[in-house]
């Protein structure tokens, strides 16, 4: 059964020194002009559900999410009456 066990090259856990390396690397390509690149591509692209997605993302990056609308009623079915107090009322 030659060749199980012992030392191999390249195995076990990385250690936090290559990671910090490879992360400074995808940042050093990863500019402001490569993202305005890369997101025009997207936006233009042939496929319209990549195309819808990409605008997606973007509206929500830029406007954040769409809240909401939710049914709250109480027990019997009605409505809850919200009661709110602003901190300048005093």
């Amino acid at each position: 059964m030659a060749g199980r066990g012992g030392i191999r090259p390249g195995a076990g856990r990385k250690s936090k020194a290559s990671k910090l390396m490879e992360a400074g690397f995808v940042a050093s390509w990863f500019t402001a002009e490569f993202q305005e690149i890369k997101w025009k591509s997207l936006v233009n692209s042939e496929d319209e559900r990549i195309s819808l997605d990409a605008l997606k993302y973007l509206t929500d990056r830029l406007y954040g999410k769409a809240s909401q609308a939710l049914a709250i009623s109480d027990a019997d079915g009605g409505p809850i009456q919200f009661v709110t107090k602003s901190i300048l009322e005093d």
